[in-house]
């Protein structure tokens, strides 16, 4: 994700606010692009814009984390009035890995890494920052997973309008 599809993520968040529509974020990301042309054009900067629009809309905002959410390019798109998160999708500003290779010189250490900043969508609800965790059921009663998410999407959505008429 470069700053271009954060730049497009910003004029999809100021058309939303324009027309009145709700808005809703996917993450499922490894992280900004890293790299001296995104430096160049203006990346980090890109990031904080995108924070401050989203954290400043007043039309309902859902952010869904549907996989891996690291970095930047995450943050970017989270600041939502509610957030969904798929049961094993998870949130960081830096990959369990380049936190150990940080730490420890090595990516050996990741998972207690992981555990240790609490990343999972779990650790995220308990700390609430994520709202709702739609669950990922491995057997044949298995939520068709697009569906549910649909879903909860559906029922924030639902509630933040019911809310704004009251």
């Amino acid at each position: 994700m470069g700053p271009g599809a954060l730049r497009e993520a910003r004029r999809a968040m100021r058309l939303a606010e324009e027309l009145g529509l709700p808005l809703v974020t996917v993450i499922d990301t490894p992280g900004a692009e890293l790299s001296v042309h995104a430096e160049e054009h203006a990346m980090a900067g890109e990031i904080a814009r995108c924070i401050a629009t989203m954290s400043t809309l007043t039309v309902p905002t859902v952010a869904v984390l549907l996989g891996q959410g690291c970095g930047g390019g995450a943050q970017a798109l989270l600041p939502a009035q509610r957030i969904i998160a798929a049961e094993h999708a998870w949130l960081s500003p830096l990959p369990p890995e380049g936190a150990s290779l940080i730490v420890h010189g090595d990516v050996d250490h990741a998972a207690e890494l992981a555990q240790s900043q609490r990343v999972s969508s779990h650790d995220l609800l308990a700390d609430g920052t994520v709202h709702q965790i739609v669950p990922e059921l491995d057997s044949d009663q298995r939520p068709d997973l697009a569906r549910a998410v649909v879903a909860e999407v559906s029922r924030a959505l639902w509630g933040a309008v019911a809310d704004r008429s009251e």
